[in-house]
């Protein structure tokens, strides 16, 4: 009897010991976009993610007891326009390699907090989302067609960098570890070695990352501010994919580097939230490749229960004039569901700043956008 209860509690403890959950969540987001640059010299109709990256993704947990948990996430980011391969008469396709084009990592956490491997979300890109309201998308300052950390020719779209036009979004074989929360206050850190291997074609050159995030939230206030660091080694290894191996075109020299710095704020107030954020971009060089700052405030408003309104305005200043510029974006969402909204968007990017229509995109967006 003794040996049979032994038995019992033996299993008990291990079918307990291994409570493993598998799902899958996302965001599926589709509009019709229409834009016209310079005074509607040239106009643009498309279809694409106006209001928030589609994502497919995979999570999955287990826990291990004693509060040890481990998980993993796998994310693609479908185009709900095009099929893999277009429907043009040059038809390509979409995408090559692994499918997983987003974040993928996979994590142990418990009383110590969590530690991240693979490629997790930037700290700079969850300071952004308390910045203003449209994330990356149109409006935000955030996107690509248009980042608060500048672009000089290219010069943040890092190989192993998740990042275009001057944003910051993850890096490749990172490091991260993100404290338990203690009285509101939390903190990240990340980092990514670099490779300098000698130049050529099979040269698998990618930069340094560090990153340092901090935020607050308490109540109806949150605060966050983020640092970031990438350095090139000896054989330049800035290089965009493309560039591997070849020339490289706007990458950073041998031996140099660029910082971060993203401060932002929100504040919520029955159904309005204030947002603000100040951000820097400056390299080490020689000859400064970018000295960018950008300061932007927002509001976003809940005028029903089924209607928002948001607007940003950002500016960004630069000792490079074609790195300087204004975004303003306008957006309404319409809830259908707790799930499914239909949305207006509207963004005027200015990167002449002179009140002439030369170097103006303004674009609107209508479309709809489900999570599950």
């Amino acid at each position: 009897m003794k040996k049979t209860l032994v038995a019992l509690a033996a299993l008990a403890a291990t079918a307990s010991f291994a409570q493993s959950t598998v799902g899958i969540i996302g965001t599926l987001d589709l509009g019709f976009v229409n834009s016209n640059t310079n005074g509607g010299a040239v106009t643009n109709n498309v279809a694409g993610n106006s209001t928030a990256t589609s994502a497919v993704k995979f999570i999955g947990t287990e826990d291990m007891g004693g509060g040890l948990k481990a998980s993993f996430l796998l994310e693609i980011n479908p185009n709900l326009a095009a099929s893999s391969t277009l429907n043009t008469a040059a038809g390509y396709q979409a995408y090559t390699g692994t499918p997983f084009n987003g974040e993928q990592w996979v994590a142990l956490s418990g009383g110590f907090g969590e530690v991240k491997l693979g490629t997790a979300n930037a700290g700079a890109l969850l300071v952004n989302g308390m910045a203003q309201p449209f994330g990356t998308a149109l409006g935000g300052g955030y996107s690509g067609s248009f980042g608060r950390f500048g672009n000089t020719a290219g010069i943040n779209q890092f190989y192993g960098l998740a990042s275009n036009s001057g944003r910051i979004v993850r890096h490749e074989k990172v490091a991260q570890y993100t404290t338990p929360t203690m009285s509101g206050f939390k903190a990240m850190v990340e980092y990514a070695a670099g490779n300098g291997d000698t130049a050529g074609a099979s040269a698998t050159n990618t930069n340094a990352f560090t990153g340092l995030m901090l935020s607050y939230a308490n109540g109806p206030l949150n605060v966050g501010y983020s640092y970031t660091s990438i350095k090139a080694g000896s054989n330049a290894a800035a290089a965009t994919p493309a560039d591997i191996g070849g020339a490289v075109v706007g990458g950073l020299a041998a031996n140099t580097g660029l910082t971060y710095n993203f401060l932002a704020a929100n504040y919520t107030f029955g159904a309005t939230t204030v947002m603000a954020g100040y951000s820097t971009a400056k390299s080490d060089a020689a000859v400064a490749i970018e000295d960018t700052n950008a300061t932007n405030i927002a509001v976003k408003h809940a005028l029903t229960p089924n209607v928002d309104l948001s607007v940003n305005v950002l500016n960004r200043t630069s000792n490079t004039a074609a790195t300087a510029g204004k975004v303003t974006g306008l957006g309404v969402d319409y809830k259908l569901s707790k799930r499914t909204a239909t949305y207006v968007r509207y963004e005027n990017r200015d990167t002449n700043t002179d009140n002439g229509t030369t170097g103006e995109v303004n674009t609107v967006a209508v479309g709809v956008r489900h999570t599950f």
